[in-house]
């Protein structure tokens, strides 16, 4: 694609923008409204910025012009921030963490359920290609050196009896295929003889052209049956790899590598150019602001007759003198005074009456807070706004006929240099400015005979009201190590792990179609795989990968992942560290057991953890069988120690800050073994993974056989997808790569794989039994969130009742 092309994206994803703003801060200013009409419009604008961020997504990842990216990335990741609050929003008004996809919404903004599913940019592991590889590249090395090296697949070493057997096998093999072969050509030597005019018949003539005729026919009617069922999509290409998709990925890596190159370029001019301007107008500039600085005291002390107070650099410096008039009444301001106390204490009492007056509201109108909402304001969108406004000031209508290349743009780098550099100047000036004050000052009291007043100290930030957020430091324990030591000792004691890069796109399934309408009824839908890949994302990837929707956006600090064996816990957490380019701690109590032991070695393994986790972020904190350190009991066959963190592990969650990159996963099977309340008050999310639906499944055998080139007319695949259903996804993926072995792979040309031979491995398989899914339904309404909706629902519908019997 062109230049051209993507600039033309981003003029019409700008309008997009403006139309989404402009729904946004219409919501914001009807307050608070009632449930029912706040959700249709919460549902579209998650759709509006879902498709914003598709499109900043593409611009950015493609687009040359360096200062142009520097505005995108801004409202790509304004955007991304917005969608998150919303996100955040619509579980606190529907009381439940899955987002069913508005069927109207979805209509208006012509879009498919899947476009309005959040992407991941790929800057999150672009930008950080080096830094990764260099990483992962370490903890290879490291392992390496312990002598954990890869399995490598061994020669196949044979005896000479063996040896000898094969030989003998394969020529009997290729006698008999001999043999064969002579005794083919001597039946059609005596067929031949029988013949004795060799002449055909007329009916012998009829019977091969009849023969022939119909093949011919029903090859092209299974031909054309087959291209009409391409076109409506009701059938599947075969699988290869399309040269336009190939060379079109060639056009956007060739794109990529033109970004560095102009980025580099950027970075030494920014650098040049500034040298230049200091050099030109450097003494130009400061003489200028000094001039300008002692003319306006001078003018000040004939009209004052005294000299001003030079504010401190922390209070804007000589910029903020021309606001004053000389009249030296506004430097007393902002001490107290008796009107203003007496205000104050008026205020308070307005405020208390207020208040009694909001509880007695409260308690009238209950109903009423149940059905109302009020969003939470946002950090993001003011500067969604900004963003939008400057790019349009600036870049919508800019000529780029003069710029092919999209280099930079020399006139704005001054522009912007211009500014820092007499800002810079400014500062010295002012430092210089406030000596001759003092100076002039003293000369001034010593001509009068005043005893010389001392000139006032910089004034300092009064902080007012408000306790101080101020952190409590932790005592670092390795003080005179470096990160790489650090890093290298985790990672010899198998604390911190490598992983295998895996795509979160990868964890296929359907999403939920029927919840929103469901919703809107009165009922809930349960969620299916699709809409576990979305709270994934929501929750634990888009969060992560930038550091300033983390710092911003509302915090997610540790998440509960639950499902049965093979459900896909482990790929989902391999998942958010490949999305991010991540760095695992496995805090597995198996994993630790005998590392780091008694109280010093607990304490020194949690502040390790803590501090590198920060020093390398993005990372995740792992632990796999989460419920064991809350078990009540332990069974004595259990050597691994799992009550080991079980008083660190809230510590640990709750020192997760907003500036922390750093999230705390658990995976459990049975989470409903553990003591309830101390689990929820470690893990602020909790994810249930649902039993596969048929969608799902169906989707996921289609996929992988269409992959693997399995899939033929012959294999039932919707009733393969029926006797699935009582097994995970995990264990349907492990016997499809048993039954398609590479014999087999080999022989699917001749002969077609059948539904029956996948049917015959999952009979030797175990299903999830409907035990578990009723003790997981059940542990389920058990959770916080779950909690709060049942007890609004019970509290709603008794207030309703006693609202109809006072009306009888």
């Amino acid at each position: 694609m062109a230049n051209k092309t993507y600039n033309d994206l981003l003029c019409e994803t700008s309008e997009l923008i403006g139309e989404a703003t402009q729904v946004d801060e219409a919501l914001f200013e009807s307050g608070v409204a009632e449930r029912s009409t706040l959700q249709p419009l919460l549902l579209e604008l998650r759709v509006r910025y879902t498709i914003l961020l598709s499109r900043l997504d593409a611009v950015y990842d493609q687009i040359l012009q360096p200062q142009k990216r520097l505005i995108v990335n801004r409202l790509l990741e304004s955007c991304l921030g917005r969608l998150i609050e919303i996100k955040h929003d619509l579980v606190e008004l529907h009381l439940s963490d899955f987002t069913f996809d508005d069927d109207e919404a979805l209509k208006k903004l012509q879009v498919t359920p899947y476009e309005a599913e959040p992407c991941i940019p790929q800057y999150f592991v672009r930008e950080r290609e080096e830094e990764i590889k260099s990483r992962r590249g370490f903890i290879e090395e490291t392992l390496r050196k312990l002598g954990h090296e890869p399995e490598k697949q061994k020669p196949l070493v044979l005896t000479e009896q063996q040896a000898v057997l094969i030989i003998q096998s394969h020529e009997r093999a290729r006698q008999g295929r001999l043999r064969g072969q002579f005794m083919k050509e001597i039946r059609l030597l005596k067929e031949k003889g029988r013949d004795q005019k060799g002449e055909m018949t007329p009916a012998a003539a009829t019977s091969i052209q009849k023969v022939w005729r119909g093949f011919i026919a029903r090859r092209e009617t299974k031909r054309r049956k087959r291209a009409e069922q391409l076109l409506i999509g009701m059938d599947l290409p075969t699988y290869m790899e399309s040269m336009e998709i190939k060379k079109a990925e060639e056009v956007k890596d060739f794109r990529r590598q033109l970004q560095v190159q102009r980025e580099k370029e950027y970075q030494e001019a920014l650098e040049k150019i500034e040298e230049q301007l200091r050099i030109q107008n450097g003494v130009k500039i400061n003489e200028q602001i000094g001039d300008e600085l002692r003319r306006w005291i001078r003018e000040y002390y004939d009209r004052t007759a005294r000299f001003p107070e030079f504010p401190s650099e922390d209070a804007g410096g000589s910029r903020t003198m021309y606001s004053r008039q000389g009249t030296g009444v506004d430097s007393d301001l902002s001490k107290s005074s008796p009107v203003s106390s007496k205000e104050s204490k008026r205020s308070k009492e307005s405020k208390d009456k207020k208040n009694s007056k909001a509880e007695e509201s409260k308690n009238k109108d209950e109903v009423d807070d149940l059905q109302m909402y009020k969003c939470r304001s946002s950090a993001f969108l003011q500067e969604i706004t900004n963003a939008n406004e400057e790019f349009e000031d600036i870049w919508k209508f800019k000529d780029d006929a003069d710029n092919p290349h999209e280099r930079y743009y020399k006139d704005m780098i001054e522009r912007e240099k211009m500014v820092k550099i007499e800002h810079e100047i400014r500062n010295v000036v002012d430092e210089m400015m406030r000596s001759e004050l003092e100076l002039l000052q003293a000369a001034f009291d010593k001509d009068r005979a005043h005893k010389g007043k001392k000139s006032k100290k910089p004034q300092k930030k009064v902080r007012r009201g408000g306790k101080k957020s101020k952190k409590k430091k932790e005592k670092d324990l390795t003080p005179d190590r470096t990160t790489e030591s650090l890093f290298e000792e985790l990672v010899m004691n198998g604390i911190i792990k490598p992983y295998p890069i895996v795509k979160i796109d990868d964890y296929l399934g359907e999403k939920c179609y029927v919840g929103g309408e469901w919703r809107n009824e009165g009922k809930e839908a349960t969620p299916c795989l699709g809409d576990i890949r979305q709270l994934i994302k929501e929750y634990c990837i888009l969060p992560l990968g930038s550091e300033q929707v983390r710092s911003q956006a509302p915090l997610v600090r540790s998440v509960l992942l639950t499902g049965p064996a093979g459900s896909g816990k482990k790929f989902l957490l391999k998942a958010i560290c490949s999305e991010v380019g991540g760095t695992l701690f496995d805090l597995t109590p198996a994993n630790i057991v005998g590392k780091y032991p008694g109280k010093s070695g607990l304490i020194m393994l949690i502040h390790l953890v803590m501090k590198v986790s920060r020093l390398l972020q993005p990372s995740v904190i792992w632990m796999d069988e989460a419920e064991k350190p809350f078990v009540k009991k332990i069974p004595k066959t259990d050597k691994t120690d799992p009550k080991r963190l079980k008083k660190d592990l809230v510590k640990i969650i709750k020192g997760i800050c907003p500036e922390d990159r750093v999230l705390f996963i658990g995976t459990s099977r049975t989470p409903w073994d553990a003591e309830q309340k101390l689990l929820f008050q470690c893990y602020q999310k909790v994810i249930q993974i649902p039993r596969a639906d048929y969608g799902s499944i169906s989707l996921m055998w289609k996929t992988k056989l269409h992959r693997a080139g399995a899939l033929s007319p012959r294999l039932e695949v919707s009733c393969l997808s029926r006797i699935s259903d009582s097994y995970t996804i995990g264990t349907l993926l492990s016997v499809l790569d048993e039954v398609l072995t590479t014999k087999r792979r080999l022989q699917l040309r001749v002969r077609a794989l059948t539904a029956q031979e996948i049917a015959v491995q999952l009979s030797f398989r175990e299903p999830v039994y409907v035990e578990h899914d009723a003790l997981a339904e059940a542990w389920m309404f058990k959770t916080p969130l779950e909690r709060r909706k049942q007890k609004a629902l019970q509290r709603l519908q008794e207030l309703q009742q006693e609202a109809e019997a006072a009306a009888k």
